[in-house]
């Protein structure tokens, strides 16, 4: 059959323009495939990252709890965690940098189960009372966060700044639970533009009495420290 010299090269260059689309196709599909393999790979490799810090965490959390900070050395967190130096080294810069991550921690281990208890209550009296009860029974529990209020560490400047850190926390969670009593009509004496200095002076009059029980050798009994908060709040709710 006959065919004009245009049609035969439209057709020739339909063919060619179809190969180059093929190759260009299986290009693309390649770099896809590229793609997402190396998504794998880092989502993989991030995996196996977070699970070596949080082991040197873990490990260094129990050394820093049974010989403190000053004691303990990246040697001995190496060691137990079975891994070179240079590992922790590749995670932490420095033990202190292991520390506040041991803190950081304990201290979103703390806000988690207050956070816990304090919900299970309705009223303002009963959740404040159990924010300070809770907060003084956890704090003994995590012998760091203990020192760090303890201030075992004073002499060094970074604790100050790690000490600031978990009051200005505390601060603005009392301030939640202050400004909701605000909005319910359970605490009539406070407006809401004096919440915060009001949420301050709270928290410190709190943290005053768990840093006085835990510089004490022997601990408050839970029961005395149930009828201070209960004395401290029944006059701050009205």
């Amino acid at each position: 059959m006959y065919m004009p010299i245009y049609c035969i090269k439209l057709s020739s260059n339909l063919k060619k323009n179809t190969k180059k689309c093929c190759f260009i196709k299986k290009i693309y599909n390649f770099a896809d495939c590229n793609t997402k393999l190396v998504d794998m790979y880092q989502e993989k490799n991030s995996r196996k990252n977070e699970l070596v810090r949080n082991e040197i965490i873990l490990q260094a959390q129990k050394l820093f709890k049974q010989y403190s900070l000053k004691k303990t050395t990246m040697d001995e967190i190496a060691v137990a965690c079975g891994k070179a130096k240079s590992t922790l080294y590749h995670y932490f810069k420095s033990k202190e940098e292991v520390f506040d991550a041991v803190i950081d921690k304990e201290s979103t281990s703390l806000r988690h189960i207050v956070s816990i208890e304090v919900n299970k209550h309705s009223s303002l009296k009963d959740k404040l009372q159990t924010y300070f009860i809770t907060f003084h029974k956890e704090t003994i529990q995590k012998i760091n966060l203990y020192r760090i209020l303890k201030q075992e560490l004073k002499a060094e400047l970074s604790n100050q700044e790690r000490f600031g850190y978990i009051l200005d926390f505390e601060i603005l969670f009392v301030e939640s639970l202050i400004t909701k009593g605000i909005e319910n009509g359970e605490l009539t004496g406070i407006t809401k533009e004096n919440t915060h200095w009001f949420s301050e002076l709270l928290v410190v009059a709190f943290l005053g009495i768990v840093i006085y029980s835990v510089t004490k050798d022997d601990e408050l009994d839970l029961d005395e420290l149930y009828k201070v908060s209960e004395v401290i709040i029944s006059r701050l709710i009205i």
